[in-house]
């Protein structure tokens, strides 16, 4: 539980404690917590960014603390909706109500997702509501050894767009990678790239704005989506409005870690048949050594959204690898697409088989071809498809 510091009126490094998380907020991005020190009046407290934090059990502490807060005031509003309907004797059935833990799903999810329109949640299998743990991001969380943003967008080129309109074949982005072609409609804003290719979208040093035709994906999520309760899968993701083909959905946001630290968190991901591990690996071809897969997203803790997409054999999402301010094609997004019209009510899934649907499954087999038996047990996929392995694992 130490902060360390440099201030400008010392030459050494001293050692702050801290004592309690007083509050929280974002900005640009960036969480930061309000700090009470050890030892110094609550006029010395101050906002500190959550990477510069070594108090992870008082971090957790804040949050649970936060959590009953919430639940604490869904069920008095609750229980005075509860005494306003009791008054009124013509009042009409209504449909299901939502349970405490749904509300205040409902509450945690408004409170930090700020990328599109508010998620409802759906629970009337059991009594679960937020995952523990879970932190939901709309930002990447920037792990040990990992290059942040703020380093990849010094490197980065912009174009020069007159009248900051993007034009096909005098767009230096729109050049680079799609020879002038635009990567998206004009008139409906669906991809036009051909899954299993990248995405160069324009980026902060380009003379355009936010709505250029080439920032479709850095415009947020559009779609509007609800997190449902399924009684063998657990959570997953529905559509609560009809959405055309090929369509932006949203980013995998979570913490990206190096290939190293996801190899050990593999490991005990593993040991209970969960993973949230999406290797940045669209650049990984076997043949150069400095094109090799270096980091992983890790949306265990950390996610948006996508945290609940579940597998299936037969899905309606696809991914397809885009840059912008992350000038690293190391490190670039991994974005959803539909990949044709999925109805009001329908579940949204992809293929967690292989980044970018190479279907590189050589882990799932023995040296003889057979199945590995206890990748096939951890892993059983119930998606229900007609062209359903039985089975899934990420490779």
């Amino acid at each position: 539980m130490v902060y360390q510091e440099m201030t400008e009126t010392l030459s050494i490094e001293e050692e702050y404690e801290v004592e309690k998380i007083i509050e929280k907020k974002e900005e640009n991005g960036i969480v930061y917590y309000l700090l009470k020190w050890k030892g110094y009046d609550d006029i010395h407290n101050t906002w500190e960014p959550s990477h510069h934090l070594d108090c992870p059990e008082l971090v957790k502490q804040f949050n649970r603390e936060q959590r009953v807060k919430v639940i604490k005031i869904i069920k008095e509003n609750a229980s005075s909706n509860s005494q306003k309907k009791s008054k009124n004797c013509a009042t009409k059935p209504s449909a299901r109500s939502k349970t405490v833990n749904e509300l205040a799903f409902e509450t945690f999810l408004a409170t930090y997702s700020h990328d599109g329109p508010p998620i409802s949640v759906i629970n009337d299998v059991d009594d679960q509501g937020v995952p523990p743990d879970f932190k939901y991001v709309d930002h990447y969380i920037y792990g040990e050894g990992v290059p942040c943003q703020e380093e990849q967008v010094e490197t980065l080129v912009g174009c020069d767009c007159l009248d900051g309109i993007c034009k096909g074949s005098k767009c230096k982005c729109l050049k680079e990678l799609n020879g002038g072609k635009l990567n998206y409609s004009r008139e409906t804003s669906q991809v036009k790239v051909a899954p299993r290719h990248i995405i160069l979208e324009c980026n902060s040093k380009c003379s355009c704005g936010i709505n250029c035709i080439n920032r479709i994906s850095q415009q947020g999520r559009k779609v509007h989506l609800a997190i449902k309760r399924f009684a063998e899968k657990g959570w997953g993701v529905i559509a609560t409005k009809r959405i055309d083909a090929n369509m932006f959905i949203t980013y995998y946001y979570g913490e990206i870690i190096t290939s190293a630290e996801a190899d050990l968190r593999g490991s005990k991901y593993d040991e209970v048949g969960r993973t949230y591990l999406f290797d940045l690996d669209f650049c990984d071809d076997g043949t150069n050594e400095n094109s090799k897969c270096l980091y992983t997203i890790d949306a265990w803790r950390y996610g948006n959204i996508s945290h609940f997409f579940n597998h299936s054999c037969d899905p309606n999402l696809v991914v397809y690898p885009i840059l912008n301010d992350n000038g690293d094609i190391r490190l670039h997004h991994i974005a959803f697409f539909s990949n044709r019209v999925i109805e009001k009510g329908e579940e949204l899934t992809f293929n967690y088989t292989g980044s970018f649907e190479r279907h590189d499954a050589d882990n799932v087999f023995e040296s003889d071809g057979s199945f590995r038996l206890e990748i096939m047990d951890k892993y059983k996929c119930k998606c229900g498809s007609k062209n359903c392995r039985g089975y899934f694992h990420a490779v």
